[in-house]
């Protein structure tokens, strides 16, 4: 972590196990904490609302239904978030458009400075 910047806590919301240590160590390498992977939407539900958080990288689709819901409980919140998806804009529901997006399948470089990014915009929102 560079500039004396707060280390953050970002909900990682991710079914896919491989890709979700591929982001667990860049969240890691940038020098903030990992709360998840977290697989199962019932869990995700409950650590949007309950934990101290950040931001959160989503997968939009997760064992048990889409994470709308959880982006929904975060963005009430005041946290940003990513939302990760192999599919177009258009298939979120619009109240999600202007979140950020990741598109899959990404590069490890683009998924760096999505995460840099992200980390970026929490801590100038006092997150």
């Amino acid at each position: 972590m560079t500039d004396g910047a707060a280390r953050l806590s970002v909900l990682v919301v991710k079914d896919e196990p491989l890709i979700g240590l591929d982001i667990e160590d860049a969240i890691e390498g940038l020098g903030h904490q990992v709360v998840g992977p977290i697989a199962e939407l019932d869990e995700a539900l409950e650590l949007a609302t309950i934990a101290a958080l950040g931001c959160a990288i989503l997968d939009i689709n997760s064992r048990g239904g889409h994470s709308y819901p959880v982006a929904d409980i975060l963005l009430k919140r005041g946290l940003p978030v990513l939302l990760l998806s192999g599919y177009g804009s258009q298939t979120l529901p619009v109240r999600l458009h202007e979140e950020a997006r990741l598109p899959k399948p990404f590069t490890g470089a683009q998924l760096d400075k999505a995460i840099r990014d992200l980390c970026a915009r929490a801590a100038n929102s006092g997150h």
